[in-house]
């Protein structure tokens, strides 16, 4: 068999693709919101990485766009796909732009969208890592061995590896993270209320109704997130009645910044039976939002729910909870001041910025994209 050139270790081109982007004209969600974090992580590590790397980010939208995010180029294609879900957005133009590149790192990837950037990928001989961010389950990839296809698997937590783990037998690495902690930081003089904050999607896996349901009487709740379904978000109006509860339903990432430096505890509580008795498989695969609140200093509870418990390892400042009694006693515990302890501010912002900042998990991504990449390129 003759052999492949090896790729130069002094350089890796790496192409971040995604069928949406964070902003208001297309997606305000965490799976586009990592996307995001990834390109900057992988920047931030750049110090520390043996190889230089350069990179671009790629999407989909309504209209043809280019922006800088943090330094890294980004360039949304007009969607030829119109009329179908965002997760199936397509442009044919993708291919004539990853052909520079060297590994093509395809985002959403159990969706229509991954599958056809899976295929461009491969037309073009690149290295293909893929990751799920919870857009899909494309039976393609899945029990019909479209993942094959890929070189490599990056799941963004133990939970969202379990999921994959059976339909792939190659290189599949789970790294939480990252996350900010450069904007995700404390105040600089503290100035905490004994206040609740949620942040997320209104949505009905999210189980925000049940913060509503677990709060004590006189606790304040801030919920901050766009009401994606109205019906959900009338349904937690209509349980919020007659307590202490607050709706950000706008909130920019500045009023978000704010909200988690003033709050005095952080809840998510996504669950895979909503409250329409509707099960979901993959509510949370990461939890982005938690490992933001902890990077501000807040301690956090989590539901046992998914890859949630995977972010809950101390109990000085991060507790799991299984049902709506339990969160109702932590929540009392909390109203009391008997718990958190009070280093826990500074014990959650260490334990972020020890493992899950941009620097730490950037360089582990970069060394994922490595090792596949000479893989693939040995033979």
């Amino acid at each position: 068999m003759a052999q492949r050139p090896s790729a130069s270790p002094s350089r890796l081109r790496v192409a971040h693709v995604s069928p949406a982007y964070f902003g208001d004209d297309s997606v305000i969600g965490g799976g586009e919101r990592y996307v995001s974090y990834v390109a900057r992580a992988l920047r931030e590590a750049q110090a520390a990485l043996p190889f230089a790397l350069s990179q671009a980010m790629f999407a989909i939208g309504r209209k043809d766009l280019a922006f800088d995010d943090g330094g890294v180029p980004v360039t949304v294609f007009a969607n030829e796909n119109p009329a179908a879900h965002v997760m199936a957005a397509m442009s044919a133009r993708l291919w004539h732009a990853l052909r520079e590149f060297d590994v093509i790192h395809v985002h959403q990837a159990l969706t229509l969208f991954g599958c056809y950037c899976a295929v461009i990928a491969r037309s073009l001989d690149k290295t293909l890592v893929m990751t799920d961010l919870g857009g899909g389950e494309c039976s393609l990839l899945l029990e019909h061995g479209g993942l094959r296809l890929a070189d490599g698997i990056l799941s963004i937590s133990q939970f969202a590896r379990s999921l994959v783990a059976p339909y792939f037998r190659g290189p599949h690495a789970a790294i939480l993270g990252p996350v900010d902690t450069a904007t995700f930081s404390p105040p600089a003089a503290p100035n905490r209320r004994r206040e609740v904050l949620c942040v997320g999607r209104l949505l009905p896996h999210k189980g925000i109704d049940r913060i509503i349901d677990a709060l004590p009487a006189g606790l304040p709740l801030r919920i901050v997130g766009r009401p994606y379904d109205r019906k959900y978000h009338a349904l937690l109006v209509r349980r919020a009645a007659g307590k202490n509860i607050t709706f950000v339903v706008n909130a920019n990432d500045a009023d978000l910044l704010a909200s988690y430096r003033s709050a005095g505890l952080f809840v998510h509580a996504s669950t895979f039976i909503d409250c329409y008795g509707h099960q979901v498989s993959k509510p949370e695969l990461m939890g982005l939002t938690t490992l933001e609140a902890m990077a501000t200093g807040l301690p956090v509870v989590v539901a046992n729910t998914a890859s949630l418990p995977e972010l809950a390892r101390d109990s000085r400042f991060s507790l799991v909870f299984d049902d709506v009694a339990g969160l109702r006693t932590i929540l009392a515990n909390f109203a009391s001041g008997r718990w958190p302890a009070a280093d826990a501010s500074a014990l959650a912002r260490r334990h972020v910025v020890d493992c899950y900042s941009f620097p730490v998990a950037g360089r582990q991504i970069a060394e994922f994209y490595a090792a596949v990449h000479a893989e693939r390129t040995r033979l």
